[in-house]
């Protein structure tokens, strides 16, 4: 039968008491400096969920750049190899096959066994742009009388830093709410207004959802099992993401496929090996990537101990300041700064205009300490950052940072050519041909 609800979750192998603590962190951000709450990952570790070959495996894709890829037995997600995905993606079908068939016999990997070629994601988990909308849910979801463990772990893996993102299947919003179930708990949605893209609202209509349907739903399940439970176990609360993502339907039909007789990890781990209905591949990793996610959340926010910076490049300048406060920064330190606020502008935490104005004052710095600033270091390190950018869409401020990299570099060749295909891409024909032309009249001048 049900165990009255506590404020710690139970732990899924030993029965010991494990508990989910709120951490208090100052966000910095390019904007504001603020105060949040957030979920603490310390079970995870206590009772070794971190330890599992499957959310080891989706933290390394989490963090992998979507340029490479893992392959991977499928049953278990031990990684067998990591390859260039370009690469993978250009052999034939016949050739992949006897790649993985070579694979296999290396690595003692059994015939029957499926073998995965999985890419980085990278770009897609940007989990250091939802850093105050985590925080930010969290309140709301409390307010709502909700779980806020579920706000977190949702915006990690459904949508994170991408509020006005859409699925294949209709999905919209930082919780990646379907429109029939944001007009059944009272969302707007229309051709003028989507409230599935406003974190206050969206994040009603997903506690909602939780709180009436998907809760309920994995009480039912276990009731008629008479599977004892948490609310707050951490595997209870992984049921109930499943009944989140799959649907309560497609859960219960894998559940009675695997007809259990107890909760805890084993019944976690069993559904990740589990097909039934419309509970297939993409619902079995679901759990397996929401605590991936938690554990990188836990080390990005447990970097600078009470402190937070949603932007590499503003944490690289605080610790250049912690490291002699009184005295001035390096050109160096300046520089490697820069190159955090590079990856930031890659990632789309900071926009162009500020990636400009940051290396406007530290070029003044460096200039009014008498020493040059180097950065960049040569006319092909922008074009690579462009080139992210393009990648990501933002043709038009790649633009911008080309006709940058052409003032500091006005004899680069490859600085004229990237901004030819950056200007053809966009459309912008004659632009695209004049600096084709000036492309190849450098190359003519060229020794």
């Amino acid at each position: 039968m049900q165990r009255a609800e506590a404020c710690s979750d139970a732990s899924a192998t030993s029965g010991r008491t494990v508990v989910f603590d709120r951490v208090s962190k100052v966000v910095v951000t390019p904007k504001d400096t603020q105060r949040f709450e957030f979920m603490s990952a310390s079970a995870l570790y206590a009772d070794g969920w971190d330890t599992l070959a499957h959310p080891q495996f989706w933290k390394q894709i989490m963090c992998l750049s979507p340029d490479s890829c893992i392959i991977n037995v499928a049953s278990t997600r031990i990684p067998i190899q990591t390859a260039c995905f370009r690469t993978w993606a250009s052999r034939s079908e016949f050739e992949k096959s006897n790649i993985k068939s070579k694979l296999r016999e290396e690595n003692c990997v059994d015939y029957h066994e499926e073998v995965f070629v999985t890419s980085g994601k990278r770009e897609f988990y940007e989990h250091r742009k939802s850093i105050t909308t985590i925080g930010n849910a969290i309140r709301y979801f409390e307010s709502y009388g909700t779980d806020p463990w579920y706000a977190q772990t949702i915006l990690l893996i459904e949508s994170p830093g991408k509020h006005a993102s859409s699925s294949y299947a209709g999905a919209k919003g930082p919780f990646q709410l379907m429109r029939s179930v944001a007009l059944q708990f009272g969302l707007k949605v229309n051709k003028h207004v989507d409230e599935r893209t406003q974190l206050d609202r969206a994040s009603y209509g997903a506690s909602r959802l939780l709180s009436t349907i998907c809760i309920p739903r994995v009480k039912s399940m276990l009731q008629a099992r008479s599977i004892p439970y948490d609310e707050k176990d951490l595997w209870f609360r992984l049921l109930v993401l499943h009944a989140y993502h799959a649907g309560a339907g497609n859960l219960s039909a894998a559940i009675n496929k695997i007809s259990p007789v107890s909760g805890g990890r084993d019944l976690i781990t069993t559904l990740w090996k589990t097909q039934a209905a419309g509970f297939k591949n993409e619902s079995q990793n679901y759990s397996q990537i929401a605590l991936a996610a938690l554990l990188n959340f836990d080390e990005l926010i447990s970097i600078d101990g009470d402190t937070v910076f949603s932007s590499w490049g503003d944490k690289s300048l605080a610790d250049a300041n912690r490291r002699h406060p009184s005295a001035t920064m390096t050109s160096d330190e300046m520089a490697d700064a820069l190159l955090m606020y590079e990856k930031d502008l890659g990632d789309g935490t900071i926009g162009l205009d500020r990636f400009i104005r940051q290396w406007s004052i530290l070029k003044k710095a460096a200039a009014t300490n008498g020493s040059p600033l180097p950065y960049p270091v040569n006319d092909f390190q922008l074009i690579q950052v462009a080139g992210r950018m393009m990648h990501k869409r933002q043709s038009e401020d790649a633009i911008k940072l080309l006709l940058e990299n052409m003032a500091l570099f006005p004899n680069s060749r490859a600085t004229a050519e990237a901004l030819s295909r950056a200007y053809g891409r966009t459309g912008n024909a004659a632009l695209a041909q004049k600096y084709m032309a000036r492309s190849l009249s450098l190359s003519e001048t060229m020794p």
